[in-house]
């Protein structure tokens, strides 16, 4: 079980990589970039905040004394060995530093005039793709993902992810619980009563649910629920609030989050205890005078419940993607708000942010699935000691 474990984690670890780089080289292929806007932004201002968010990076002097002049230009290309700047020395000599590599200036630092110490910023250049990603991986590992450009260099990802994500993890949790609630008690009585009316209730309940996807489910329950009927509210969401003024607006978004899954829940279910039924080892149970009850629970239900934990991975991936289209219809102030907003702006921080805090949580949870399904089914772990 321990080598079955470590050889999940480390798999794990590679799939987040996988996906932080993707992310990171899709999001600079993608037409467009973060400072683009119907006024365009002066070429000062902009070249500052592309230093302030790691796009750009200075060019420290290698001498002390007073800039002179400056003998380049913000979008000129500079080879090794050109000349960047005069300085006058302390002995009234004239320095030229030059370019260490290739570059672009993206701007001048200071004026002429300007006395200079060693180290201080002479120019700003653009950085180049691998700079970046190797910086961002960096502190990625340390889960610094800098500030958001949304906020102007005012807040961090990790402030702005920490106000929001407790909400999406509330909505996740209690629709996925709904889902396994309602999904598995459904399809324990239609295994049990095939052919009942029950049965076809329950089944024909699910295929309904399975057909709709939550784009059209939730607008349905809020058309119905919010504007007609005025029983419930949208929009308030506060986490871990109990009152009904709160709890209200958390029932139509579990529904619609969890309504689908827990269809697909009832249906795997169902399907799995009319296999396990037929097992010599349930007939054997009942053959022994068990009481019904007890041959259910202790002998045919750790059978049956296996293709839904099988289930639990791809369920969680829905329940994680799908709360962002749920967010925005009923106006839940979680995640998804950010990642939609954020990759539409270009705001780089924030859509690695989100995208590495979303992979995780659904690297961990198909982890907790596979150990749980190996301790329940000893085969899935048996190719690997």
């Amino acid at each position: 079980m321990a080598r079955y474990l470590l050889h999940r984690i480390i798999a794990g670890f590679v799939t987040l990589w996988v996906v932080a780089s993707l992310s990171f080289g899709l999001m600079r292929l993608a037409p467009g970039g973060p400072f683009q806007r119907d006024k365009p932004l002066a070429p000062a201002v902009e070249a500052n905040l592309r230093r302030t968010f790691g796009l750009a990076a200075d060019v420290p002097s290698p001498v002390a004394g007073t800039l002179v002049r400056f003998l380049v230009q913000p979008g000129q290309h500079l080879a090794p060995g050109a000349a960047m700047a005069e300085i006058r020395l302390q002995n009234s000599q004239l320095a030229r530093p030059t370019a260490t590599a290739d570059c672009e200036v993206i701007a001048l630092v200071g004026a002429p005039g300007r006395t200079l110490a060693v180290g201080d910023p002479l120019l700003a250049r653009a950085t180049s793709g691998w700079e970046q990603y190797r910086r961002a991986l960096w502190s990625y590992a340390h889960l610094d993902f800098g500030v958001t450009y949304a906020s102007e260099g005012a807040e961090t990802v990790m402030a702005t992810l920490g106000r929001a994500f407790p909400v999406s993890l509330e909505l996740g949790f209690f629709a996925l619980l709904l889902a396994l609630l309602l999904g598995v008690s459904a399809g324990l009585v239609s295994g049990l009563r095939p052919n009942s009316w029950l049965d076809h209730l329950s089944m024909t309940g699910a295929l309904l649910a399975v057909s709709m996807s939550s784009i059209v489910l939730g607008p349905l329950l809020k058309l119905i629920f919010c504007v007609q009927l005025q029983w419930l509210d949208v929009g308030g969401w506060q986490p871990l609030a109990l009152d009904w003024p709160h709890v209200q607006v958390k029932i139509l978004p579990v529904l619609t989050l969890g309504l689908i899954y827990a269809a697909w829940f009832a249906r795997l279910t169902r399907a799995g205890m009319l296999e396990v039924v037929r097992q010599d080892f349930v007939r054997t149970a009942r053959a022994k005078g068990l009481p019904e009850r007890l041959v259910v629970l202790r002998h045919a239900f750790r059978g049956a419940i296996l293709p839904v934990v099988s289930f639990l991975g791809p369920a969680l991936a829905g329940i994680v993607t799908g709360s962002t289209v749920i967010e925005q219809v009923f106006q839940v102030p979680g995640v998804g708000e950010f990642f939609v907003t954020s990759a539409v702006n270009r705001d780089y921080p924030m859509v690695m942010g989100t995208v590495v805090l979303y992979s995780s949580l659904l690297i961990t949870a198909n982890l907790l699935v596979d150990v749980l399904q190996a301790a329940l089914d000893p085969r899935v772990r048996g190719d690997h000691g």
